[in-house]
């Protein structure tokens, strides 16, 4: 046998002996929360989902340390009376990364024929001292048991990357973004939250009351969040097309200070709908990213009902010369994607397609406070429309605004979002 083999092999023996036999693992409690720490190793589990493209897959989602790699086992907590079975876990890091040594990564487990697990369990150790000292292995439930190819309960759903600092802080944007993605036919949000305001906390539980967000905890430890790319946003993304991938039948992934803006369609299903009957072949539109440089901010002060930037003000838009990088933001039918980053979609099993930005392009405000000018002396685009949306949008801001102002407004002040905008238009 290879030295290297017989290494982890043993290693795999240690580890379930020290902590505890497979069929004894699978007696252990269910981790509930989204991360777990991966015994023997400085890998991070999160969430294990079926994979119906490749017979007999489970793949669980986790962040993984390249500069301290381990080998991973799966148990199988099988149904069938046979109690835990062990299976080589093969660990698949993602390409993207930026350089940072926590990475985005899969482990891909073969679940043994005739087992029908619910559930499955996984250690890792970087030695026979380590692997000793293990703690319990971590148990997962096994997610997306149910394959569905039609009649799905969502058509559009919105993945947002991580809310933490500022982006927790800045509620008005916040608010129209939300509201524009109702009038354009998005079903569902899906939020990951580090921290946030207490006016942020405010929206997100009015959204999450009504059905239309899902609020995910994402509180990575400080050793990871330290040396991981942008509070993990990439484990993020990949996390939250598997969450959905047989609830919804596409799904967005967008940064939570951009909004996708459809300029042909009166709705982004409208718009999805007939790209997609135009590219049948088609998983993944690629939507073009533009700024729109951030020059005013709502006034402060007890007159305002909510802080933060206002959509509705962002009327001039950079261009895009030929030669400037072009980043994109996607459009995803989840079942056809195994592997994403931000910008791009690492593995998938069908066609790219860049929509024009004539048809819908992604509107990020960029906070700089520039003139009509950017800072490299380019005339700015004058794109109002946002504006064509604000009479529907205002009534259903100022619905919420209000609601949230009798419940911190102690000092009796009347207070709306329309009374704060009436000297702008």
């Amino acid at each position: 046998m290879h030295q290297t083999a017989a290494v982890l092999m043993l290693c795999s023996l240690v580890a379930w002996t020290a902590a505890s036999d497979p069929a004894a693992t699978c007696q252990g409690p269910t981790v509930t929360a989204l991360h777990a720490a991966l015994p023997g190793s400085k890998h991070v589990v999160m969430t294990a989902y079926r994979d119906h493209r490749q017979a007999g897959a489970v793949r669980v989602l986790a962040i993984v340390n390249v500069d301290h790699p381990a080998a991973v086992d799966c148990v199988f907590c099988c149904s069938d009376g046979g109690g835990g079975r062990l299976r080589e876990g093969a660990v698949q890091v993602h390409t993207v990364h930026y350089g940072y040594p926590y990475v985005a990564a899969d482990i891909l487990c073969h679940e043994p024929p005739g087992c029908n697990a619910t559930r499955v369990a996984l250690s890792a150790c970087r030695g026979l001292a380590a692997a000793a000292a293990a703690a319990a292995p971590p148990v997962l439930t096994i997610l997306n048991e149910k394959r569905r190819e039609d009649n799905f309960p969502v058509f559009l759903t919105v993945c947002m990357s991580t809310v933490f600092g500022a982006d927790g802080g800045n509620v008005l944007q916040f608010l129209q973004t939300m509201e524009l993605y109702r009038l354009w036919g998005v079903q569902k949000v899906v939020l990951y939250l580090t921290n946030c305001s207490g006016d942020f906390q405010q929206v997100l539980d009015h959204y999450t009351q009504q059905g239309f967000l899902e609020v995910v905890p994402w509180r990575l430890g400080e050793e990871i969040r330290k040396d991981i790319h942008h509070n993990g946003q990439l484990s993020v993304m990949n996390e939250c097309l598997y969450r959905n991938m047989y609830t919804s039948r596409y799904v967005i992934l967008a940064d939570v200070d951009q909004l996708l803006v459809p300029y042909k369609h009166s709705s982004l299903q409208v718009m999805v709908e007939e790209l997609q009957a135009q590219h049948p072949q088609a998983s993944v539109f690629m939507v073009e990213t533009h700024l729109f440089p951030w020059t005013r901010t709502t006034p402060e002060g007890p007159q305002v009902a909510v802080p933060g930037r206002d959509l509705l003000e962002q009327v001039y838009r950079e261009p895009i010369e030929e030669n400037d990088f072009r980043s994109h933001k996607m459009v995803v039918n989840p079942r056809l994607v195994v592997q994403t980053a931000m910008f791009e979609v690492l593995k998938t099993y069908g066609e790219r397609v860049y929509v024009p930005s004539s048809m819908a392009l992604v509107m990020q405000v960029k906070p700089r406070e520039e003139s009509k000018e950017d800072a490299n002396g380019k005339n700015v685009v004058l794109d109002e429309r946002i504006g064509e949306f604000k009479d529907l949008l205002e009534p259903k801001v100022n619905e919420i605004v209000k609601k949230m102002t009798k419940a911190y407004n102690v000092s009796g002040i009347e207070t709306s979002y329309a009374s704060s905008l009436s000297s702008k238009f």
